[in-house]
Protein backbone atom coordinates (compact mmCIF):
# COMPACT_ATOMS: atom_id res chain seq x y z
CA UNK A 1 0.00 0.00 0.00
CA UNK A 2 1.39 3.16 -1.07
CA UNK A 3 1.59 6.02 1.91
CA UNK A 4 1.29 8.68 -0.46
CA UNK A 5 1.07 9.81 -4.49
CA UNK A 6 3.42 8.54 -6.24
CA UNK A 7 4.45 10.01 -9.33
CA UNK A 8 5.21 8.14 -12.77
CA UNK A 9 7.65 10.04 -15.36
CA UNK A 10 6.66 8.02 -18.76
CA UNK A 11 10.22 7.26 -20.00
CA UNK A 12 11.32 7.54 -23.09
CA UNK A 13 11.45 3.78 -24.35
CA UNK A 14 14.14 2.70 -26.30
CA UNK A 15 17.13 4.86 -26.69
CA UNK A 16 19.70 6.37 -24.48
CA UNK A 17 20.14 10.09 -25.72
CA UNK A 18 18.98 13.19 -24.24
CA UNK A 19 16.95 15.62 -26.13
CA UNK A 20 19.00 19.07 -27.27
CA UNK A 21 16.11 21.06 -26.28
CA UNK A 22 15.29 21.25 -22.53
CA UNK A 23 14.31 23.88 -20.23
CA UNK A 24 16.07 24.08 -16.78
CA UNK A 25 13.93 21.64 -14.55
CA UNK A 26 12.83 19.45 -17.23
CA UNK A 27 12.90 16.13 -15.61
CA UNK A 28 13.06 12.94 -18.24
CA UNK A 29 13.37 8.81 -18.33
CA UNK A 30 15.79 6.95 -20.56
CA UNK A 31 15.79 3.49 -20.80
CA UNK A 32 17.38 0.89 -23.88
CA UNK A 33 13.98 -1.55 -23.06
CA UNK A 34 10.99 -1.80 -25.40
CA UNK A 35 7.63 -0.85 -23.65
CA UNK A 36 6.89 -3.46 -21.56
CA UNK A 37 9.85 -5.69 -21.82
CA UNK A 38 11.78 -7.59 -18.99
CA UNK A 39 14.13 -5.60 -17.52
CA UNK A 40 17.28 -8.12 -16.66
CA UNK A 41 19.04 -5.73 -14.85
CA UNK A 42 19.34 -6.12 -11.05
CA UNK A 43 18.55 -2.19 -10.28
CA UNK A 44 16.70 -2.11 -13.08
CA UNK A 45 18.21 -0.02 -16.52
CA UNK A 46 16.27 3.03 -16.58
CA UNK A 47 17.87 6.30 -15.92
CA UNK A 48 16.96 9.90 -14.79
CA UNK A 49 18.18 13.30 -16.15
CA UNK A 50 17.49 16.57 -14.88
CA UNK A 51 17.89 19.75 -17.54
CA UNK A 52 20.37 22.58 -15.84
CA UNK A 53 21.06 25.00 -18.78
CA UNK A 54 18.54 25.56 -21.02
CA UNK A 55 19.13 25.32 -24.85
CA UNK A 56 19.78 29.13 -25.42
CA UNK A 57 21.56 31.27 -28.08
CA UNK A 58 21.34 27.89 -30.65
CA UNK A 59 23.14 25.88 -27.75
CA UNK A 60 22.02 22.42 -26.99
CA UNK A 61 20.39 22.03 -23.33
CA UNK A 62 22.65 20.60 -20.86
CA UNK A 63 21.10 17.26 -18.86
CA UNK A 64 22.75 15.74 -15.70
CA UNK A 65 22.01 11.94 -14.75
CA UNK A 66 20.71 11.63 -11.10
CA UNK A 67 22.79 8.84 -9.69
CA UNK A 68 21.10 6.99 -6.57
CA UNK A 69 22.91 5.54 -3.80
CA UNK A 70 20.76 3.16 -2.61
CA UNK A 71 17.59 1.07 -3.55
CA UNK A 72 14.24 -0.06 -1.48
CA UNK A 73 11.89 -2.53 -2.09
CA UNK A 74 8.46 -3.55 -0.64
CA UNK A 75 10.05 -6.72 1.40
CA UNK A 76 13.88 -4.19 2.00
CA UNK A 77 14.25 -1.79 4.52
CA UNK A 78 15.08 1.94 3.00
CA UNK A 79 18.48 2.50 4.29
CA UNK A 80 19.31 5.48 5.91
CA UNK A 81 21.07 8.34 3.42
CA UNK A 82 25.35 8.36 3.58
CA UNK A 83 26.76 10.83 5.85
CA UNK A 84 29.89 12.83 4.95
CA UNK A 85 29.15 14.17 1.41
CA UNK A 86 30.92 17.07 0.68
CA UNK A 87 28.98 20.31 0.84
CA UNK A 88 27.69 21.14 -2.76
CA UNK A 89 29.38 25.01 -3.74
CA UNK A 90 28.75 27.31 -6.75
CA UNK A 91 31.61 27.49 -9.11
Amino acid sequence: MALGDQINIRPEFETMEVPCSGQVGDLIVLTPLEDGAFDPETDGSAMVYVCVKSDLDESPAVWLRVQFDGFATCEAPVAPAPQGHQRLVSG
